[in-house]
This record gives C-alpha cells, sequence and structure tokens, in this order.
C-alpha cells in the first residue's frame, strides 16, 4: 500500500511540475511581442496571442474562428496556395515576406511570416510588423 501511495506522490508531482510548464509557456506565447497563431487543416485560427491580433487591428476573439484569408487579397491568398503551401508541403516550413490587410482596409501590413507545419495538418504562424 505505501509503494501505491509513494507512486501517486511521484505522479502527482510530476502533474503540478508539467502544469507549472504549461503555464510558463502560454505565458511566454501570451506576451511575446511576436505574434503567434495556430491554425488547423482548414486554416481556421484556433489559438492566437494578442500581438499577432493587433497587429491587423483586430482581437484574438475576432479572428479565432475565422479562415487566415480575410487577412489577404485574392492575389495574395492565390499566391499562397500556389507558392507558399507548396513549400510547406515539401519541406514542412516556409519563411518570408507577406503584406496583409487590416481590419481597417485602408491600412496594409507588411510582416515577416514564419509558417512551419504541426502534425495534425494545421500551421503554426510566427510573424512581426516590418514597419
Amino acid at each position: 500500500m505505501s509503494s501505491n501511495i509513494k507512486d501517486i506522490s511521484e505522479l502527482l508531482c510530476k502533474l503540478e511540475s508539467l502544469t507549472d510548464f504549461n503555464h510558463s509557456l502560454v505565458e511566454a506565447i501570451n506576451t511575446s511581442h511576436e505574434g503567434i497563431a495556430i491554425l488547423d487543416k482548414d486554416g481556421i485560427y484556433t489559438y492566437m496571442n494578442d500581438s499577432h491580433a493587433k497587429m491587423f487591428g483586430y482581437t484574438a476573439d475576432e479572428m479565432i474562428g475565422k479562415s487566415w484569408t480575410i487577412l489577404y487579397s485574392e492575389s495574395d491568398i492565390e499566391w499562397f496556395n500556389e507558392t507558399v503551401f507548396t513549400v510547406i508541403d515539401k519541406e514542412g516550413r516556409w519563411s518570408g515576406e507577406a503584406t496583409a490587410i487590416s481590419k481597417d482596409t485602408n491600412k496594409l501590413v507588411n510582416q515577416a511570416v514564419y509558417l512551419t507545419s504541426l502534425t495534425n495538418g494545421g500551421l503554426i504562424c510566427t510573424c512581426r510588423n516590418k514597419k
């Protein structure tokens, strides 16, 4: 019985350590100056930090559940589909520059973008405004 209690105690210690690490990781992402977002396999935002949303004049709540395409013109979407996603399919990642359209459609956002494929078919996007 004491062996079971020791095993449970060790597991609880590991769980607490993992929980602390998870909280630290989320805090680091949420306070980053870089925009960080996660998209599902259909290109829908499932998470983003405030820096990502603010870069384009949105709040995170306004963008979660929406497609990445809300930020780009039709020609840019076509370019992403034909060029960027082809590279990601082959290499698992892509980095470069892109110009997005902010919520206030009069403002263009020139950004450095880093896209990495996830095992679930989604993407992680890290970006920063180049202004």
